[in-house]
Parts: C-alpha cells; sequence; structure tokens
C-alpha cells in the first residue's frame, strides 16, 4: 500500500495495462507518468525517479485467517463473485513464472518465495524458509533486523519485519529486542513490552524480484 501524494498533489492511480518482467506498473492521471510496483518509483514521465512511499498497517494474508482475527470485517466486492475459486492455482504450482518466464539470476529458483526490501539505499532478499521461526540478521551498513514467518506459512502471508539499533536474541524459546526488553509475539505479529520499529518490504517471488532489481543482494 502506497502514498497518493507526491510533487505537492494528490495523485490518481490506475492501472497502465503493461507489465514489466511480469511486475505490475501502474499509471497517474495527473502527470502520466508510470510507477513500477517492484522497483518502487516513477519509471517514465514527469515524476520519472520518484520513489513511492509505502504506508504501514497492510497485510497480506488469506482471507480465512484474516476473518478469524476480524469477524466483522466488511467485504468490498466490484464484480460481485465471492465464490471463492482460485483463479491462480494453475500458477501457484507451475515451477515457471507468468508466461513461462524465469529468472535469470540463479542462486535462487524461479518460483522461490521470498521476503525482499530496500535498506540505505540497497535491495536484499532472503528465502522464506530461512526465516520460519524467526531469524535475526545484520546488515553491512550494521542494521539488525528481526524475520519470522510460521512455519508452512502460505506466500500469501506477510513477513512481520523489524530493525533494531541493538538487536534481536532468542531468549528461552522467545526473540527479544535488546534496547527495549520486548518480547516477540508470534499470534499477533509483533512484540509487547516495548516499542520496535517495522521494516517494509514484498513478499514476492524470486523472478518478481531479481528480474527487476538484478542488484539484489541475497541473504543466507
Amino acid at each position: 500500500m502506497y502514498s497518493r501524494n507526491y510533487a505537492g498533489r494528490e495523485l490518481h492511480f490506475e492501472a497502465s495495462g503493461g507489465l514489466v518482467n511480469s511486475s505490475l506498473v501502474m499509471q497517474d492521471r495527473e502527470t502520466d507518468s508510470y510507477w513500477s510496483i517492484m522497483r518502487g518509483r516513477a519509471t517514465a514521465g514527469r515524476l520519472r525517479g520518484t520513489e513511492l512511499v509505502e504506508l504501514p498497517g497492510s497485510e497480506k494474508t488469506r482471507w480465512v485467517d484474516w476473518v478469524a482475527k476480524h469477524p466483522d470485517t466488511k467485504v468490498l466486492s466490484i464484480d460481485g463473485r465471492e465464490d471463492g475459486r482460485d483463479t491462480y492455482a494453475r500458477y501457484w504450482q507451475d515451477p515457471q513464472g507468468f508466461r513461462g518466464q524465469r529468472a535469470t539470476d540463479r542462486r535462487l529458483a524461479t518460483k522461490e518465495p521470498i521476503f525482499a526490501f530496500e535498506k540505505a539505499g540497497e535491495r536484499y532478499a532472503v528465502s522464506h524458509e530461512h526465516i520460519e521461526g524467526g531469524r535475526a540478521l545484520q546488515l553491512p551498513d550494521d542494521s539488525r533486523l528481526f524475520l519470522y514467518r510460521p512455519k508452512n506459512a502460505p506466500i500469501f502471508e506477510s513477513t512481520d519485519a523489524f530493525v533494531s539499533r541493538a538487536g534481536f536474541v532468542r531468549d528461552n524459546g522467545r526473540w527479544v529486542e535488546l534496547e527495549t526488553g520486548a518480547a516477540f509475539d508470534p499470534k499477533r505479529g509483533g512484540f509487547r513490552g516495548g516499542r520496535v520499529s517495522s521494516l517494509s518490504g514484498f513478499d514476492t517471488f524470486w523472478y518478481n524480484w531479481s528480474l527487476n532489481n538484478p542488484d539484489t543482494h541475497l541473504l543466507e
């Protein structure tokens, strides 16, 4: 989820009808600029080079899991169809990408699920399997991160990601942020007992991210 306010005005975004490396490109009505979701910026038009501003609070998950936590949720429908049919079933099962596209970066398989993010002007990615149950990481700029996914979680579920100056440790079966002493609560997807800054990023497939961000650092 991104902000609509850029260059001192509110923009109205719509699908451009085009894809770049199988990734969505949006277009705004006011400046006719084109915005790459995976690159996180305008790639053409008057606002070319402008960074998209990601807004906190969005969560990617399955309907069954969301409604279990928020039973009073209202559903917005534009076509009146909520039949539960998964129109992407064949896509999920295919080892190749959209229309047979493959990753040119062979460090991971084309459809390997990853969490990807930008930090201090650098792009990073880590395979979902490496952060199941929680993982503390340190970046070259000395940032300390904590990434968490439940074991065997579907790709639809958002990765919980946080950043800290002091770091994170596992203590008596719990992940703890060292500066505040706050403990991570897997059920709520956040830290309790202190404020810990969240980190924005994408859960996607390796080919989607790496084709659009070829300079990505892969975290092992």
